[in-house]
């Protein structure tokens, strides 16, 4: 018998996913290195970053919940936060990959804003929203949030901005955030094996998404957006119950 076999059948399939994630955050982040020495723009190559990192909610559904290993799912958003904080307090290399990848500026020092409150979301999620609506929603909010400046930037002529808000884009916030997330909550539900919502509740929660996108100040919107998001889902639900 080899070694995997010779353990037992859930944790063998949960350390399984969870290596298949790490990989997945690996090729993405690779992808990302070529992306920046290919077009020479920081903005692409870490939103494309941020698109795979979302995705990786379409390997809980690989996890077996009945045994206590499916916690090796928090494995990557673990990892990914802990080096965040080191590459941005401690490293302070402007060479790292990560630093490239994940900061516009190639500052480590940015790392410890959006990219550190995304990695806290998605441990948060991974935690206490496991294969839950809320993680679902939430993660295509993040998609669009990545898909949001890839669009301001190639096609946004609108732009508008709120008190201690950065500038943003309508076509960013409308096609990026608005129908990004829309798009992307089917496609992870779907992938989760949830029973989709109707079209009213998926409006309700991107056109939330999209206004606290906008207003969220500074390089706080993943968090803000999964505050606001938390806090209005059990009320859409009460207003347009399923």
């Amino acid at each position: 018998m080899s070694f995997l076999e010779e353990i037992p059948g859930p944790f063998r399939q949960n350390l399984m996913a969870s290596t298949a994630m790490v990989l997945y955050y690996k090729m993405a982040l690779e992808l990302s290195c070529w992306i920046r020495l290919r077009w020479k723009r920081s903005i692409v190559s870490r939103n494309v970053l941020q698109l795979f990192f979302s995705s990786t909610v379409i390997f809980w559904p690989y996890f077996d919940t009945s045994d206590w290993s499916w916690k090796f799912a928090v494995l990557l958003p673990l990892v990914v936060l802990s080096r965040l904080v080191y590459k941005g307090a401690f490293l302070r290399d402007p060479t790292d990959l990560e630093v490239q990848n994940w900061s516009l500026s190639s500052s480590p020092s940015e790392l410890l804003l959006g990219p550190v409150f995304l990695a806290a979301v998605f441990l948060w999620l991974t935690l206490y929203q496991f294969m839950t609506e809320e993680a679902a929603i939430v993660a295509a909010v993040s998609f669009g949030d990545a898909l949001a400046p890839l669009i301001g930037s190639r096609w946004g002529r609108h732009l508008y901005s709120v008190p201690f808000s950065k500038f943003k884009t309508m076509e960013g916030s409308v096609v990026g955030v608005f129908l990004g997330t829309i798009a992307a909550s089917y496609f992870y539900m779907f992938m989760m094996g949830m029973t989709l919502l109707p079209l009213r509740i998926i409006l309700a929660y991107a056109g939330i998404a999209a206004v606290a996108e906008g207003t969220a100040p500074g390089n706080c919107d993943n968090f803000v957006i999964c505050v606001v998001l938390h806090f209005s889902i059990p009320r859409i639900q009460q207003l347009l119950p399923p």
